[in-house]
């Protein structure tokens, strides 16, 4: 939906298609960023052996945006629906833990072109629940990615496409200049903790390119 195009892989399988972590570059109001889309938490069936595999490309993915001027924005990616127990956990795991807090944070709910218009609707009705449960965000963009079937038009096309200027303008406010490099290089502190849930989310991670 950022690219405009359809370069990632996207599927409903059991195994997630972004086991992986890949970059992507992407122009935003001018400026160059690196979209890094992350693993999908919780989207493969092979459980907690996975899970800490999962965890630890993404732990890597850190250190090297750390060792090459720093992360300045994650961008939390989450469908509709209740508040789990595994979405604080890994918001905690990874804000507060990988990231001690100091990397902005935004939240963009996907679906809801479910929900009666205007979609940002949904998070009125439902911060309320991620601040009780200690999870504070800089911005938010309740979205549609999803265009719909082609009969005689998509259906969605114009939810779509008010979604892509939602999530372009949330990471061109909250992008940082300065990366942030002071990412844990001791990961056995954070794996012990990945035995206890599995994993339920997606991150992407934005590189701005600054001029010198």
């Amino acid at each position: 939906m950022i690219l405009g195009s359809d370069k990632a892989n996207v599927g409903g399988g059991a195994r997630g298609e972004t086991f992986k972590t890949t970059a992507y570059p992407v122009e935003l109001n001018g400026n160059s960023y690196n979209l890094h889309d992350t693993v999908g938490f919780g989207e493969h069936s092979e459980g907690t052996a996975d899970s800490i595999k999962a965890a630890r490309n993404l732990y890597r993915l850190l250190i090297d945006l750390s060792n090459s001027g720093g992360v300045n924005l994650l961008v939390f990616v989450v469908r509709t629906g209740r508040l789990s127990e595994n979405r604080v956990k890994n918001y905690r795991l990874f804000y507060e833990g990988f990231c001690q807090s100091k990397v902005p944070i935004v939240i963009v709910v996907t679906g809801c072109e479910t929900v009666e218009p205007p979609m940002n609707l949904w998070w009125t009705e439902n911060k309320q629940w991620f601040t009780r449960a200690g999870m504070l965000f800089k911005g938010h963009a309740c979205v549609c990615a999803f265009k719909g079937t082609e009969a005689g038009g998509y259906q969605n096309a114009n939810l779509v496409k008010e979604s892509v200027e939602a999530v372009k303008q949330l990471v061109i406010q909250h992008c940082t200049s300065a990366g942030w490099t002071e990412v844990w290089h001791t990961f056995s502190r954070v794996q012990n903790s990945l035995k206890h849930f599995r994993f339920s989310h997606r991150f992407f991670g934005f590189k701005r390119f600054w001029d010198p």
